[in-house]
């Protein structure tokens, strides 16, 4: 017989060293030994979408390597956007203000204007005077070949790149004040799925960046301001905690590439249901 079935689990009461209400520590006040043959699945996980589309130190660089008209000389630029919710209009009118904002070596101070297509949902991005620039994408920030010429350094194990808003991948083109540079479908949804990860499983799962710790994915499937309610579980959910110990447990919610989601002072609540039958199929 367990000692115990089920455990409702709710941020607002984690452990006061606890960083967030998505990295946290509970404490369940007493110790309880799984015995063999225990396991658990994760029920009833609620989780308000109160993130930012864009946020700092998550998604809000862009960087832009140009070649300056006046120096003959190539810069490279972070742009760095606010943290708020966006619309394509809102995008383009933060962006505006920042490439007109930018420091430059040569005259005019602006060489970029940037324009919103609402029949396609994209970024354009045009000049006047330009002859070579591009939106770097993570994978050039990334190369070894990429001879970086900004005044901040990057930091390309955490770039907090804007490149999946815009749809920016692999080898960029290079573009002028010919042809214009035209994002693909601009996403800010953000996340698509949450991953909730503990210490409480036996380590049988294995998330998109090869972490075993994955305990539940959760769908996004409401829009800013809901509350995402994530009760479907099947058969295969069910995951082994035998021996285990569990006397203050640690979670902790993130996006694919394992980042903390920032729920900006939310909470989360779910269930943790035990069983001492455990199936394989």
């Amino acid at each position: 017989m367990l000692k115990i079935k089920k455990i409702y689990v709710d941020s607002r009461f984690k452990t006061a060293d606890s960083k967030s209400h998505t990295d946290f520590y509970y404490d369940l006040a007493n110790t309880y030994d799984m015995p063999n043959n225990t396991s658990f699945y994760i029920d009833d996980v609620n989780i308000p979408n109160a993130w930012y589309s864009i946020e700092e130190n998550v998604n809000n660089k862009m960087y832009l390597r140009w070649l300056d008209p006046a120096t003959k000389t190539y810069t490279d630029r972070i742009i760095k956007l606010p943290s708020k919710i966006y619309n394509g209009d809102d995008f383009v009118a933060a962006l505006n203000v920042l490439l007109g904002n930018m420091p430059t070596n040569g005259a005019p101070a602006r060489h970029f204007t940037a324009e919103y297509d609402p029949t396609k949902n994209h970024l354009n991005l045009n000049t006047i005077d330009v002859e070579y620039y591009k939106i770097l994408s993570d994978d050039e920030l990334k190369s070894p070949n990429l001879n970086w010429r900004g005044t901040e350094n990057i930091e390309p194990n955490d770039l907090c790149s804007l490149n999946e808003v815009l749809k920016n991948y692999g080898n960029t083109t290079v573009w002028n004040y010919l042809v214009n540079y035209v994002s693909g479908f601009l996403d800010f949804s953000h996340y698509n799925n949450i991953y909730m990860s503990s210490d409480i499983g036996c380590y049988q799962t294995l998330s998109p960046i090869k972490e075993l710790t994955v305990v539940r994915k959760i769908p996004v499937t409401v829009s800013n301001g809901f509350v995402i309610n994530d009760r479907q579980v099947s058969q295969h959910d069910t995951l082994d905690c035998s021996r285990k110990c569990l006397s203050m447990p640690y979670f902790r919610f993130h996006d694919a590439y394992g980042k903390t989601i920032n729920l900006n002072g939310c909470h989360v609540s779910f269930s943790i249901v035990f069983s001492s039958i455990k199936e394989d199929i």
